[in-house]
């Protein structure tokens, strides 16, 4: 009876042998797969913290163009300003242009006018004088 219970308790032995091969295998496999995942853990946190920064990146991006865009606005609704204070002032130019040509005409119908004026004084003057000369002794 004994070396059956012997037996009995090798057989057990071997048995815990493997059963406890068989654990340290499936804890190395727990093991590594913790480590895998711990890394996969790491490289999407690092993953995540360069998103992260790059959507900063792209958020200071967006902004500093928001503000380009605001001042290219600005700069064009001051250069319609302008363009429109050039048109008025055009305007005005042509207007005082037009009252300068009207000005020159009539100067020149004057200057004409005074022409013709001299010519009647000057033929006047002359037969006033041959009067003056007829009755002079």
């Amino acid at each position: 009876g004994f070396s059956v219970v012997a037996q009995e308790i090798k057989n057990l032995s071997d048995q815990s042998k493997k059963a406890t091969a068989e654990v340290r295998k499936i804890l190395g496999d727990i093991q590594k797969a913790i480590g895998t995942s711990v890394m996969a853990t790491e490289q999407g946190s690092k993953a995540v913290e360069a998103g992260m920064k790059q959507s900063e990146g792209a958020g200071e991006a967006i902004r500093q163009l928001s503000d380009s865009i605001v001042e290219a606005s600005q700069a064009a609704t001051q250069i319609a300003a302008t363009s429109q204070q050039q048109l008025v002032g055009m305007d005005q130019v042509v207007r005082a242009m037009e009252q300068i040509k009207e000005a020159s005409s009539q100067n020149v119908a004057s200057s004409k006018q005074t022409e013709t004026v001299a010519k009647t004084l000057h033929e006047l003057g002359v037969r006033l004088q041959q009067m003056v000369e007829r009755y002079r002794v």
